[in-house]
């Protein structure tokens, strides 16, 4: 069996990145699912921007489930943190 070459690794690492997240949000936890896609997204838009899309995608799925937090509630909660020092 060959290596696979560092792009069809990111793709297929992407791949359990977006089914662990559905997963974890199907579990009751949709915010630590978005929380960890974010971060992922992040670490994958410039350089793998097919890869990244996939994950805006879960992430956007895990949005739509029951208690995860309207953008609004987001926004408001954003507006209240810190800066970290």
């Amino acid at each position: 069996m060959t290596a696979p070459d560092q792009d069809e690794l990111i793709t297929e690492l992407t791949a359990v990145l977006a089914k662990s997240l559905r997963a974890l949000g199907k579990a009751g936890q949709p915010d630590e699912a978005s929380r960890l896609g974010a971060t992922g997204w992040s670490l994958l838009r410039h350089d793998h921007p097919r890869e990244a899309e996939k994950i805006n995608g879960t992430m956007h799925y895990l949005a739509r489930l029951p208690g995860s937090p309207s953008s609004g509630e987001l926004a408001q909660a954003d507006s209240h943190s810190t800066p970290e020092s």
